[in-house]
């Protein structure tokens, strides 16, 4: 998954898979080799702040970084209340959640990574992706439709990378 996303020319890229398939873990990673690579500004956005408290942001502090120890040397300092980390050439990795399609419409950046997408509303992913200037990237456990099924799958500059326990 990590090389999937990482070489995928898609603007968007919809990962569905199973619980513990791979799919945050691997997008955190290409998050932040795209952020210690050029000055950039990443968000992952989750349906609220307890959940990428329990979810994504745990998974970068208790797994990511541990697995990955060379992480450290580009981070500059992490504030844990604002959940940001600041890397030394500048880029920036924060935690966010947006309250309504308007709270969306706040702020640009560079890659957005929608956390556990089927939590979050189209309105809020749409407000956030207009204002994102190079990748998108979501990903959710595929336990019903959603808008991301409607409309996203299939269209233009949109790839899809399935994955499931053994990734």
């Amino acid at each position: 998954l990590l090389l999937a996303n990482y070489n995928s020319k898609a603007r968007v890229n919809i990962n569905q898979g199973g619980t513990s398939s791979g799919k945050t873990y691997a997008i955190l990673e290409v998050i932040i080799l795209r952020l210690i690579q050029k000055k950039r500004l990443a968000s992952v956005i989750g349906q609220d702040i307890p959940n990428l408290k329990r979810g994504a942001l745990r998974d970068l502090i208790e797994r990511v970084i541990p697995d990955n120890p060379w992480i450290l040397k580009y981070v500059k300092r992490y504030n844990i209340g604002e959940r940001i980390f600041y890397f030394k050439n500048g880029s920036i990795l924060e935690f966010i959640s947006f309250d309504d399609e308007q709270d969306a419409k706040n702020g640009k950046r560079d890659i957005a990574f929608f956390n556990e997408a089927n939590g979050i509303e189209y309105g809020i992913y749409n407000q956030v992706a207009m204002r994102t200037s190079e990748y998108v990237y979501i990903d959710y456990n595929p336990t019903a439709r959603f808008w991301v099924h409607d409309k996203l799958i299939g269209g233009k500059n949109t790839v899809v990378f399935y994955s499931n326990y053994t990734h």
